[in-house]
């Protein structure tokens, strides 16, 4: 004889085996941690609705968000963009499309979502990653080839400089552009949302903003660099969420950093570690012959977007798919 039951936060009916009666699980739709109750204790046709959402939260009426409503209790009414004071990763909960929660992030959950979802989608991943790639290269090579041909046909050293830093700035702002519509794609596979081709090309509407902050942080993080190193790491960590701050909820420049500043809260040795790791796989990639690079620079371009997602209580493809029964 099998327990019924819905979840206390998504409705959600359950099936799990009798045996498992005062035991918690997680429910594989929203990932709340429930207690099984005992057979016949809430029947199936008569469980309570489904808990409200939470609500989506942000600045005031004309903020960064699309959308404002009350902050929950568990966030400080004075900094809006501070991380929740209270979580339990076993307790991870979502947010519905749009919303905004804060939350700090388990360093196995972002592989595991980013691995679920990579597992249907690897193949798109990988011809986006090769369809970049080829992309860059060849307007690359093209862009320096002009460049030097005029450089060298003037034949001034003066004129030659010039093209050179010229050959660099156009590639330079190509690379952002392209790789602005490589990662609105892959948010899109993050989100469980249709991506196609045409997605890479779509980075022109955030080209400036992207752009700016990325000299931005860049030049913050070389000071920290120089300072004694560990202060431009922090840096880093502090506002590596800015790209898809931009991306996803269009926040201005000075607000990506300072959001992103307040969401990694309590993330930041997490995402530090989780860099120690992408590292390790890329280089166990490039040992392979380079081949074992077709596998994980796809995976590597994933996990970003997975991670932003979790860091704001969006939900991720893999809150998608098909709920599985508890196991007994």
């Amino acid at each position: 004889m099998s327990i019924e039951f819905r979840c206390t936060r998504c409705n959600k009916l359950l099936r799990t085996g009798e045996g498992t009666a005062g035991k918690q699980a997680k429910c594989p739709e929203c990932g709340t941690v429930v207690t099984i109750p005992a057979a016949g204790a809430v029947p199936s046709d008569e469980a309570p609705p489904p808990a409200p959402p939470p609500p989506p939260w942000g600045a005031e009426a004309g903020g960064p968000f699309a959308s404002a409503g009350p902050k929950p209790a568990a966030f400080d009414p004075q900094n809006p963009y501070a991380a929740p004071r209270e979580y339990t990763a076993s307790k991870p909960g979502y947010a519905p499309p749009g919303a905004f929660i804060p939350t700090i992030i388990d360093f196995g959950d972002v592989f595991s979502r980013t691995w679920t979802i990579f597992k249907v989608q690897w193949g798109m991943c990988l011809v986006v990653v090769i369809l970049v790639g080829v992309i860059t290269l060849v307007v690359n090579l093209a862009v320096s080839g002009v460049c030097q041909v005029i450089g060298v046909a003037a034949g001034d050293p003066a004129i030659a400089v010039m093209f050179s830093l010229l050959d660099y700035v156009i590639s330079m702002l190509f690379n952002v552009w392209i790789g602005i519509g490589e990662a609105l794609y892959f948010l899109k596979i993050a989100r469980g949302q249709k991506a196609e081709i045409a997605d890479i090309f779509a980075g022109g509407p955030h080209f400036f903003s992207i752009l700016v902050a990325s000299l931005l942080v860049a030049l913050i993080v070389l000071v920290g660099l120089l300072l004694c190193i560990v202060p431009g790491v922090i840096f880093a960590l502090m506002f590596s969420q800015y790209y898809f701050l931009i991306l996803d909820r269009k926040v201005g420049i000075i607000d990506s950093l300072n959001i992103s500043k307040g969401i990694t809260t309590g993330s930041k040795l997490t995402l530090f570690a989780i860099g120690m790791v992408e590292i390790a796989i890329v280089f166990l990639g490039a040992l392979a012959c380079c081949v074992g690079l077709l596998a994980v620079v796809p995976f590597i371009s994933l996990l970003p977007p997975v991670i932003y997602l979790a860091m704001t209580g969006q939900r991720t493809a893999d809150q998608m798919l098909p709920a599985q029964p508890f196991a007994r």
